[in-house]
């Protein structure tokens, strides 16, 4: 499928690359992948090779668990990071641990990002069409990758979240822990608090951020350098 005038791939770089932070960026590269496309529902998720995980770190039309962490062999993302390639998924209800809820959106592209050798991100698209230019989706996820290092350059340094007056330590835990996609009763449980005092420190990070829910306290977090930098390392090993 040719997109022809109907996408400029230089308007929608000027765009991605406009607003040189995390957030923004990834937005704006799945909104114009959705106008490329013509899907109903994508994610992007950034890889932590070092640590052998990735996160979900925006979306849209789809729920995919924004903000949680997975191990690097499941799901779409863990298939193209393991094969380190775009990988067509006829039939995403037959894939194993897939994430999304709802519906079986059917056939999946899953398109990593590479930079300097490494993949760190991958971008999950659903419900595609038989006949799209997987070479064309390729070349306009690939060409944010340089959005995506530059939006990591304009953070405080690494391990800021956990000197910050923002946070109590308390609250730098939970935020970590939120972080992992832990539930409030897992986190009474590791970090030896009741559920209450738990709820009481997840209301706090969501006034000291600004937002109106876990998974958005978790990105703000991260777009600013709270949190530190989730590190792209090389020598990933092999997924599914």
């Amino acid at each position: 499928m040719s997109t022809g005038a109907r996408f400029r791939f230089d308007q929608a770089l000027a765009d991605v690359y406009g607003d040189l932070r995390l957030t923004p960026v990834l937005r704006r590269t799945l909104r114009h992948t959705q106008r490329l496309t013509g899907s109903a529902a994508a994610s992007v998720s950034l890889i932590d090779a070092e640590h052998g995980r990735y996160l979900k770190a925006a979306e849209y039309g789809a729920s995919c668990r924004l903000g949680q962490t997975f191990p690097l062999d499941e799901g779409a993302t863990g298939r193209a990071v393991a094969l380190r390639r775009p990988v067509v998924i006829p039939d995403y209800g037959r894939l194993r641990s897939g994430h999304l809820s709802g519906a079986n959106p059917g056939r999946v592209v899953a398109v990593p990002i590479w930079w300097r050798g490494d993949v760190i991100a991958v971008t999950v698209v659903f419900s595609v069409p038989v006949d799209l230019d997987v070479d064309e989706l390729e070349a306009f996820i690939q060409s944010v990758a340089g959005a995506i290092v530059e939006s990591r350059r304009h953070r405080p340094a690494p391990g800021a979240a956990f000197e910050s007056p923002r946070f109590t330590p308390r609250e730098t835990d939970v935020l970590a822990l939120l972080r992992a996609g832990r539930t409030d009763r897992e986190i009474a449980a590791r970090l030896v608090l009741s559920p209450k005092t738990v709820e009481k420190h997840v209301a706090a990070i969501l006034r000291k951020t600004g937002t109106g829910n876990r998974t958005a306290a978790v990105l703000t977090a991260l777009d600013n350098g709270w949190m530190g930098e989730i590190t792209h390392t090389r020598g990933a090993g092999p997924a599914v």
